[in-house]
């Protein structure tokens, strides 16, 4: 992978089969000031070293297991080691990953979300105040040139008193069962055991809750969702709607799907206000459009931004506009470490990804969403006289109303 780097940084994850590690390496070398050296890339070890030669690596730079690359490096002078290291991994390899990683001294770049669960975002949290090893969480929205427009034109009021919101991160990809024809994606999404119980609300809410409480300022306080696995086969949701309130009293809806048949949009928001509305999609990142209260509308463009769709059978992110977004997440990330930002960055120019801290906020977030759900153990269904049980009742916020029949 040719590069003029600076920055020598490693990978765990990221192998041949995933989706995300191409995305990744492709902002790598957009960054041009990084350089992959080595890593442990697969699920398997043969599968790890596949990657020798497609990703220019040597036979010394290829590991079998995440945890023999990193105490390697442990056991490296501190001028040798790579400066980070990035992890691309199914969600419930974010917590050990980064535990290891900090153990050994190595500041680390993961993934959302943060962790699956809250005990492991609380320990995850203290153990990075102990070791003071620097976490950056890759999410890329403060990294799009309109969302920060669009930040500022919010604190500026520009769209008077806000009165709703709607965020949408849905996707049909999954809408078939893929997981059985061989989509190492879907297979993996569908298991709890890598995806976490939470299924598409551990995948997308902190999409939603992050852009939001970052664009708006406001901080959500109480979540009702209804969640549920459509596909039959599956045993975590891949369907959820969640209605959420805000501490400032604002109310508002989180659309979660890797179901909705025809969607790929990625991340979409709309936010009305007693002055005009605001429209963002993250399949066309490039446009901001206003609404005013009359109808007329006005359209913010940034030429630089692309919005290619990538294909409709895998997850939102192989496209230009996303590529460029993390691009910037890791050259941000690297002058930090290099020591480059001389002060903290204005509001409008925040340092890119979450941080720590909003990490553990998205998974208290994530957290109330999935026992609002009120989800059945997971375990495979039982069934009694060649029938399944009853579902479990719902959760006491959720009062469903049943229509008479008239």
């Amino acid at each position: 992978m040719a590069s003029t780097a600076q920055f020598d940084i490693g990978m765990i994850g990221g192998g041949l089969s995933s989706f995300m590690g191409p995305v990744h390496l492709a902002a790598i070398e957009k960054a041009k000031c990084l350089r992959l050296v080595r890593g442990a890339f697969g699920e398997s070890r043969q599968a790890s070293y596949d990657c020798q030669k497609p990703y220019g690596l040597g036979p010394k730079d290829v590991y079998g297991a995440y945890r023999e690359f990193l105490r390697h490096e442990a056991k490296r002078a501190k001028e040798a080691r790579v400066q980070f290291v990035t992890a691309v991994l199914p969600h419930m390899m974010h917590y050990p990953v980064a535990m290891t990683a900090m153990d050994a001294g190595i500041p680390v770049l993961g993934s959302k979300p943060f962790t699956v669960n809250l005990d492991e975002a609380t320990n995850l949290a203290r153990k990075q105040k102990f070791t003071g090893v620097p976490y950056r969480i890759a999410m890329v929205y403060p990294a799009y040139s309109m969302l920060v427009k669009a930040r500022r034109m919010i604190q500026q009021g520009e769209l008077g008193i806000l009165r709703r919101f709607v965020f949408s991160m849905q996707s049909g990809w999954m809408a078939r069962r893929l997981e059985n024809q061989g989509s190492h994606q879907a297979l993996w999404r569908v298991d709890f055991r890598r995806a976490g119980h939470g299924g598409v609300v551990t995948e997308c809410a902190c999409d939603c809750q992050f852009t939001l409480e970052w664009l708006t300022g406001l901080r959500i306080s109480e979540v009702c969702v209804s969640g549920r696995p459509t596909v039959p086969g599956r045993l975590i949701p891949d369907d959820a709607t969640a209605l959420v309130r805000t501490e400032q009293g604002l109310a508002g809806t989180f659309l979660m799907s890797q179901i909705a048949t025809g969607h790929h949009e990625g991340l979409e928001f709309e936010i009305t206000g007693d002055k005009a509305a605001m429209r963002w999609r993250q399949s066309d990142p490039g446009h901001l459009r206003i609404i005013d209260v009359e109808g007329h509308e006005r359209v913010i463009k940034d030429a630089s931004a692309s919005g290619e769709d990538s294909a409709w059978d895998k997850p939102y992110g192989a496209n230009d506009a996303y590529i460029e977004a993390l691009s910037r997440v890791y050259r941000e990330f690297s002058e930090f470490l290099q020591g480059r930002q001389k002060k903290v960055r204005a509001a409008d120019d925040r340092i890119l990804g979450m941080t720590l801290e909003e990490g553990l906020r998205s998974v208290v977030v994530a957290d109330a969403m999935i026992r609002s759900m009120g989800l059945p153990p997971l375990e495979a269904p039982q069934y009694v006289n060649g029938q399944l049980p009853p579902p479990p009742p719902p959760p006491p916020k959720w009062i469903p109303v049943t229509m008479p029949k008239v």
